[in-house]
């Protein structure tokens, strides 16, 4: 659970950042130990800031929301990718981006997908036509998805980095993470690196996250022996219930919040296929839009919620049942 927390906090700065800093740098963070920025952070206030110790405009509030990630993250890279036509007015509108971090005690290099508020917001109706994935991996995904992926040269510039990292951090794994449209592009991350990469352990733990593909698409990220996904689904959050088509389904392995306050607890699904929320129906853009659906799905709530639930947290898979049996001294169930 220690790991989810530090992630959904990743998630979160990335998603909140830009309330401080519209265009905030990482890069100008990068390198740079943690105890180093949190000695920096105490010695600075609001009218004596950081922006004269590092290079570039680096934010208190955007330092101290790092610190909190996690005990010793650091900052290795951050990658900031326009995906746009020359119509467009605003470029800022469909931007995508990607952190690259790391912890010494989680042992993980971790990288975290944002999408823009233009691409979180786009058609999932699961109307549109579906697309081939690539060319490597020829299975039908939402064209959405990958038109976001592969419009922009991020996927080489992510993956150009962690060939370096994974050779100074060789007994580190990967960890991938994004909130709702960052959780699909991160789950398309995930399942490329690691196709590729067979030698490295890689985690998909993401927040929020839509259906991505078809059958095809979660038999083949099932396939991925050194991939393991995780989806968290907060509630009564409806984005995880799109798009509603029933071509459309999802991979890896859910965990669920249930309830609030004092008494969240928490249930894990192996493979698990079927829509979480109860909102698998036509007024379920109409709930996201307000009430309980929209603040569930802020990934500000799932931080909330993991965070202050203490040591909760899912003992087994709901599906195993029964005792299971014993082979050498080795217990064996069936999900």
């Amino acid at each position: 659970k220690k790991e989810i927390i530090a992630h959904s906090k990743i998630c979160a700065l990335m998603g909140g950042y830009t309330t401080i800093h519209r265009d905030f740098d990482f890069n100008a963070l990068s390198g740079l130990p943690h105890s180093f920025l949190e000695e920096e952070y105490e010695k600075s206030s609001e009218e004596e800031p950081l922006t004269d110790k590092f290079a570039g405009s680096c934010h208190r509030d955007v330092v101290k929301k790092l610190l909190a990630c996690a005990d010793d993250i650091v900052v290795e890279g951050f990658f900031r990718e326009y995906e746009y036509t020359v119509e467009d007015n605003d470029k800022e509108s469909e931007r995508m981006e990607a952190c690259v971090l790391s912890s010494d005690s989680l042992r993980q290099i971790i990288v975290c997908f944002r999408g823009s508020m233009a691409l979180s917001k786009s058609s999932l109706s699961g109307k549109e036509p579906s697309c081939i994935l690539h060319k490597e991996h020829t299975v039908l995904i939402m064209p959405t998805f990958g038109t976001a992926y592969f419009g922009t040269p991020i996927e080489k510039r992510v993956f150009a980095l962690l060939a370096n990292l994974t050779t100074h951090k060789p007994f580190f794994d990967v960890v991938i993470t994004g909130h709702a449209f960052g959780a699909a592009m991160a789950t398309i991350a995930g399942m490329r690196y690691a196709s590729s990469n067979s030698q490295m352990r890689v985690s998909c733990h993401v927040f929020g996250s839509p259906r991505i593909g078809g059958e095809e698409w979660r038999q083949m990220v099932h396939s991925v022996p050194n991939l393991r996904v995780y989806r968290v689904e907060n509630g009564s959050d409806p984005y995880v219930s799109l798009p509603s088509s029933n071509n459309w389904v999802h991979c890896g392995h859910a965990i669920q919040i249930n309830g609030d306050g004092t008494s969240v607890e928490f249930e894990a699904r192996r493979f698990d296929r079927r829509p979480t929320a109860a909102f698998n129906n036509k007024k379920m853009l109409g709930f996201a839009k307000t009430g309980k659906g929209k603040v569930d799905h802020q990934i500000q709530s799932y931080d909330k919620k993991l965070t202050r639930s203490g040591d909760k947290w899912f003992a087994d898979f709901r599906e195993v049942k029964g005792n299971g049996i014993q082979a050498n001294n080795e217990r064996r169930t069936l999900a």
